[in-house]
């Protein structure tokens, strides 16, 4: 009987032990997929689309390069984790990957939302990675078009964006989905591509995520980051607004001003979606960073 008790007691301990891994295994956020052989490079998608717009960048760097390919659940997907607070744990994520795999300074690439985590990741892991290429990814965007913007005064703003994300039916979604890519994306024909990527992403998901990026600001931060970092910007889709390539250009450099080692290049007819609508120029810039 002793035994058997003491069985039951070792049976216990052992679900209890696998039970403390389970629910941090089913919670994670990021998954990804390894392509191309050479130095590591992860690349991380923004909001509301999915791995699938860096086929061009792949095909560009998988002979050179082991591309880490970050796939965020529900984005591209409708995967739906809980989280409180989405884009920290993913940016904690990245960082323990790096970790994890013990990847030597790989160059990160984030477009967007994913530009706004590798600047976070390099700021709060300095001299973990290698290079930094984020593509119209800044510190604290919606500065950019609502000056004076804070966290603070952005809340009610969240609240009516989280609420209406939840409560858009599926024709209305998609209107806005095909507004809001035209807006991003100059080249017609690479539109429909992202707007169905952002139909396929959980709706609960995204309003979180954009409500985090208007009340997160990581500008006191960026004095923290080492390594080289280069910074794609766009301002055509402004200019029907009154902007300027020069007013864009000093917006960009007030968020980066505390970086050490950065370069700004604006595209001269792309919008948020450089490498799709200015991709020579976007590549040859790329490769100029990489090498130097």
């Amino acid at each position: 009987m002793k035994t058997e008790k003491i069985k039951w007691i070792k049976v216990a301990l052992l679900l209890i032990f696998i039970g403390n891994f389970i629910p941090s295994h089913a919670q994670q956020l990021m998954e990804t997929s390894v392509v191309g052989k050479g130095n590591p490079m992860i690349l991380i998608h923004g909001m509301s689309s999915s791995s699938a717009v860096w086929k061009d960048v792949v095909a560009r760097y998988s002979p050179d390069y082991e591309l880490h390919l970050v796939h965020v659940k529900g984005f591209g997907n409708k995967e739906y984790v809980e989280s409180d607070h989405y884009l920290e744990q993913l940016k904690d994520e990245l960082i323990g990957y790096v970790k994890g795999n013990q990847l030597q300074k790989p160059i990160l690439m984030g477009h967007s939302m994913g530009g706004f985590i590798s600047l976070w990741a390099a700021a709060e892991a300095p001299g973990l990675f290698g290079k930094i290429i984020s593509i119209d990814g800044v510190p604290y965007f919606p500065v950019l078009q609502m000056p004076g913007i804070t966290p603070e005064s952005a809340k009610p703003i969240v609240e009516s964006m989280t609420a209406s994300f939840a409560n858009m039916d599926e024709s209305g979604a998609r209107a806005n989905q095909e507004m809001i890519v035209a807006t991003m994306i100059a080249t017609e024909n690479r539109r429909e591509e992202v707007v169905e990527m952002g139909m396929a992403s959980h709706p609960k998901v995204t309003g979180q995520a954009y409500g985090e990026m208007f009340t997160t600001d990581i500008r006191p931060l960026m004095h923290q980051i080492k390594e080289p970092v280069l910074l794609f910007g766009a301002w055509a889709a402004y200019q029907n607004y009154g902007a300027t390539k020069a007013s864009v250009m000093t917006g960009y450099e007030a968020q980066m001003k505390d970086v050490a080692d950065v370069k700004i290049a604006l595209a001269e007819k792309g919008y948020h979606f450089v490498f799709y609508d200015e991709p020579q120029w976007f590549f040859d810039e790329v490769d100029a960073f990489l090498a130097d």
